[in-house]
């Protein structure tokens, strides 16, 4: 059975909200989760940029922002590729060793442009601990069409019909996955 559970949809129809209601769920059960999670920085109303965030520690940097200076340019937004080497490095690294589940919130264009990303994200998926990402719809090919192409992989779709639920159904198989 595959022990590697990714979540993927439209922008905004709530990947991120379905992966912190499952980590809540499990937080509730007992079980330590760790990885990373990247939310979006707004300012007056507008999306600014995101952040990378190790569950873990709580440790914190710019992912992305429309500020940034220098890094590789995704729509609006320059990518800090140094904190997602540090960010990604420190904190899936510490949910191999330490959490029950690894969470990856979200294998993704900018976040691709890091190889030390793309390292981490392959050792969590190739674990026995399970693993619950959140991944871009869109892209079929490259380093995001490898994972979803995998044989230990199950995709789960968010949209207006599977949110209602899909927090608990995913839940149950995650802990089916962990006993």
């Amino acid at each position: 059975m595959p022990n590697n559970f990714l979540i993927t949809g439209s922008p905004g129809s709530g990947k991120t909200t379905v992966l912190e209601e499952v980590i809540d769920n499990l937080k509730q059960k007992g079980y330590e989760t760790g990885g990373i999670y990247c939310p979006e920085i707004r300012s007056e109303g507008k999306r600014k940029g995101f952040r990378i965030i190790d569950i873990m520690s709580g440790e914190s940097k710019i992912l992305a922002h429309v500020d940034q200076k220098e890094g590789p340019k995704i729509s609006k937004y320059k990518v800090n590729v140094t904190n997602v080497d540090v960010v990604s490095e420190s904190a899936i690294s510490r949910a191999l060793e330490e959490a029950d589940i690894i969470v990856i919130d979200e294998i993704a264009p900018m976040e691709v442009y890091s190889e030390v990303f793309k390292e981490q994200v392959l050792k969590s998926l190739s674990t026995e601990k399970p693993s619950l990402a959140a991944i871009h719809k869109r892209s079929k090919s490259g380093f995001i069409g490898q994972v979803k192409n995998r044989d230990d992989t199950t995709m789960f779709v968010v949209d207006e019909n599977s949110r209602g639920n899909l927090s608990e159904r995913l839940t149950d198989l995650v802990l089916k996955s962990v006993s």
